[in-house]
C-alpha cells in the first residue's frame, strides 16, 4: 500500500479537478484509487490492476469507501488500458515492466496527460527518466521523498524511516 504520505504527495502534483478521468496503473489495494476518486467525484477512475488478490481487495476498499465512479479492471497495461475512455490524468504506481509502452499508449490517448509515477528502484528511475526524456512530455519534475514516522520504545520515541520514493510529474505536449 502507498504510504500516507507518499499518496498526498503525488496527488498534489498529479492536480485532479473534480471531473478528472484518471487511470491508476497498477493500482495494488486501491490506496491512491480511493483517494482520487474522493477528489474527482464528478469525473471516473479506473484501476487497472493485474493482481487477482490486489483486486479482491480493491472491490471491498470500492464498497466500503462508496466511490460508485470507480472501475475495476483486471488485467496488464498497456492492454487493459485500449478500451478505456481518454485520461486527463494517469497515476503509474507500477509498470510490470512494460512502461515505456504504458507511456507512449497514454500520450496516444491524449498528448496533453498529466502523468505521476512512483518508483522506488533504482532501475525503474533510470527508465523513468529515459522514457520522459525521449516521449514527447515536457521536462519532468521530480521528487525523491523519504519520509520518517515515529515508534514508541519505552519512554521515547524512535524515528523508523520509509523507503525513499521518486515522484515524476509530466505534463504531455512537448515538441517532438
Amino acid at each position: 500500500m502507498t504510504k500516507r504520505e507518499v499518496r498526498n504527495a503525488s496527488l498534489s502534483h498529479l492536480q485532479l479537478s473534480s471531473n478528472s478521468v484518471v487511470y491508476d496503473i497498477g493500482s495494488g489495494t486501491g490506496s491512491v484509487s480511493i483517494e482520487m476518486a474522493l477528489r474527482a467525484a464528478q469525473g471516473k477512475v479506473y484501476a487497472i490492476e493485474k493482481n487477482p488478490a490486489a483486486v479482491a481487495l480493491l472491490q471491498e476498499n470500492k464498497k466500503k469507501f462508496a466511490v460508485d465512479h470507480l472501475e475495476i479492471i483486471e488485467g496488464t497495461a498497456p492492454e487493459a488500458l485500449e478500451a478505456l475512455p481518454v485520461p486527463t490524468h494517469a497515476f503509474i504506481g507500477g509498470s510490470a515492466g512494460n512502461l515505456k509502452e504504458i507511456l507512449e499508449l497514454l500520450l496516444r490517448k491524449n498528448p496533453n496527460i498529466r502523468v505521476v509515477l512512483n518508483t522506488v528502484t533504482v532501475e525503474t528511475l533510470a527508465e523513468a527518466a529515459s522514457c520522459f526524456k525521449k516521449l514527447a512530455f515536457e521536462e519532468p519534475e521530480i521528487v525523491c521523498l523519504q519520509a520518517s514516522n515515529a515508534k514508541k520504545a519505552g519512554r521515547s520515541h524512535l524515528m523508523i524511516a520509509q523507503n525513499p520514493v521518486y515522484i515524476f510529474t509530466a505534463q504531455g505536449g512537448a515538441k517532438e
